[in-house]
């Protein structure tokens, strides 16, 4: 069964107490506050190597419409 993921920007803590008041008796539907605030590496030059192989967290459409109207949902698996 498919699970919906709602990601609600920790700005927006209404919006997410809303939801959690509204989809609390909805199966498969989490909600959660965004916990990331900004990328940690802030140097200006890329690192000597790269040890990670992929960014599994790294999810830019998501990203892009959490930071534009605060909040986004994720199908998962």
């Amino acid at each position: 069964m498919e699970r919906l993921l709602f990601i609600v920007s920790s700005e927006r803590r209404e919006l997410y107490e809303n939801l959690r008041h509204v989809l609390a008796h909805e199966k498969g539907v989490d909600i959660i506050l965004n916990r990331r605030r900004v990328k940690r590496r802030r140097r200006e030059e890329p690192p000597a190597a790269d040890r990670r192989r992929f960014a599994r967290r790294s999810r830019p459409h998501e990203d892009v419409e959490i930071h534009a109207r605060g909040w986004t949902v994720v199908r998962l698996p």
